[in-house]
């Protein structure tokens, strides 16, 4: 996968299910060569985060 650039999140898969459920982000402090996979889980600052990038009227990119 390509580090995503623009947009700055890109939809991820599990691996077991297929089903997506994560989201992949490049860690600015690291960049490039760190990838950031965030959970869908609300109690996740990252995640709040994306939710808020996405309620600004941002797409993330689709999952593979």
């Amino acid at each position: 996968m390509a580090y995503p650039t623009n947009p700055i999140y890109k939809l991820g898969k599990n691996i077991f299910t297929g089903q997506v459920d994560q989201v992949k982000t490049q860690d600015s402090a690291t960049m490039p060569f760190n990838l950031k996979v965030i959970p869908f889980d609300p109690d996740n600052t990252d995640y709040q985060k994306y939710l808020a990038w996405v309620a600004e009227g941002n797409t993330p990119e689709a999952a593979d």
